[in-house]
């Protein structure tokens, strides 16, 4: 039985309390576009250079660093998701923008399940959540894009104050999820 450490779990829960009102505040000011392209683009760059980039925060909230395995593994996270993101854009195009914020969304929620590895169990719940989100907004045209955004941003949001909160923690592979 592995121990394995989420040194870093109160940074990515500021991340995911952020990205939660960036997507939001981009939803509400989308017009046809749904997303504001700039509002969440320019939210996401001056976000992830403050809260990930820049040392100020990480040094703050980070108990310590990550093992090069958990990097390893949130590297091939992020490039996956880049790609299979550039995928929804060039397959589906830009004509049906409902279909392709959708499906950028399902990807999104998907990549959470890769972070498990840094951040742990509470990214397997983010990401089932999100994925059903996006997978509901799909298959109910029905339901408004705004209200599947406004969700998607909501549990983010949940879970990013779950994390931001968190005690730090040694946890097992048997740890049960607790909420």
């Amino acid at each position: 039985m592995a121990n394995r450490e989420y040194n870093t779990q109160r940074t990515c829960g500021v991340w995911l309390i952020y990205i939660g009102v960036i997507i939001i505040v981009s939803a509400v000011n989308g017009g046809n576009l749904l997303i504001q392209p700039f509002i969440f683009g320019f939210g996401y760059a001056v976000g992830f250079l403050l809260i990930y980039v820049l040392p100020f925060l990480n040094r703050k909230l980070a108990y310590g660093k990550n093992t090069k395995f958990q990097d390893k593994m949130d590297n091939i996270t992020l490039t996956v998701t880049v790609i299979l993101c550039t995928i929804c854009g060039m397959f589906i195009g830009f004509e049906n923008v409902r279909l392709v914020w959708l499906s950028i969304l399902i990807v999104v929620g998907a990549h959470f399940f890769g972070f498990y590895f840094s951040q742990g169990k509470l990214m397997i719940l983010l990401g089932t959540l999100t994925v059903v989100n996006g997978l509901l907004g799909l298959l109910i045209p029905s339901i408004p894009f705004l209200a599947v955004a406004w969700i998607d941003g909501a549990l983010k949001m949940m879970i990013g104050v779950k994390m931001l909160f968190n005690r730090r923690h040694t946890y097992s592979e048997n740890d049960s999820l607790h909420l």
